[in-house]
């Protein structure tokens, strides 16, 4: 128990360094030039801080549990979940782009099966605590895990095989942003806003990173479509 409260004491002060970290540099690839050299160099920071920040957060998770925080653990576990996918895939698509391999479907498959299934879970465990226990975050990602049943069944029917690697790759850098800072607003930065939003107002910064990244996404899909199509 030494041990893990030692390691404890070691990968918060990471985790929490990193995560702010992301919560910076992300901002730099999304708004340099693609392909650029700024967007490479600050794109790989970004990402390798990310997977510092989903390693530490499996950690973080486990030792809740061991500590006795089993639902604290699992909604964190969860988290680290959904952004460990776009980033993997938002990387992983940059050597497909001729093409989408059977590896890359498997691996795309079981991602979005485990969502999925903790998906279910976690909103069923969210609808047991109840609302008024601290339940609304668990419903909400709940039900935001369970929306990747569609993409299983129609992978299932018919696995992919091209590959629009460059908005897959936009896609998953975004939505592994989105995670990051609804992370920090569900967590070390609710503390920002507990006097000013109060009650079920609290959900507005839960749920603002989400419309906010959609945005960005749609308005990037947009861009470099038309630029795809002029070329």
């Amino acid at each position: 128990m030494e041990i893990i409260a030692l390691l404890d004491k070691i990968l918060l002060p990471i985790h929490i360094f990193f995560a702010f970290g992301s919560l910076i540099i992300f901002w730099i690839p999304v708004f340099t030039k693609m392909g650029g050299d700024m967007h490479r160099k600050t794109g790989k920071a970004y990402v390798i801080s990310m997977w510092v920040v989903v390693i530490t957060s499996v950690w973080l998770s486990i030792n809740n549990i061991i500590e006795g925080h089993y639902n604290f653990s699992i909604f964190l576990g969860f988290i680290a979940l959904i952004t460990a996918n776009p980033l993997w895939y938002g990387i992983a698509i940059l050597k497909h782009k001729k093409g989408l391999t059977k590896s890359y479907n498997r691996k795309q498959m079981a991602f979005n099966l485990l969502i999925l299934v903790c998906g279910g879970a976690l909103l069923v465990l969210g609808l047991t605590i109840g609302v008024e226990n601290g339940g609304v975050l668990m419903i909400i990602f709940g039900i935001l895990g369970l929306t990747t049943a569609g993409t299983v069944i129609k992978d299932l029917r018919k696995p992919p095989t091209a590959s629009n690697w460059l908005i897959t790759h936009l896609r998953g850098m975004v939505i592994s942003g989105i995670a990051t800072y609804t992370a920090f607003f569900a967590f070390g930065g609710r503390t920002l806003f507990e006097h000013i939003l109060t009650g079920y107002w609290m959900i507005i910064p839960w749920v603002a990173p989400t419309f906010i990244g959609m945005y960005i996404i749609r308005r990037m899909r947009k861009k470099y479509e038309k630029k795809t199509i002029q070329g």
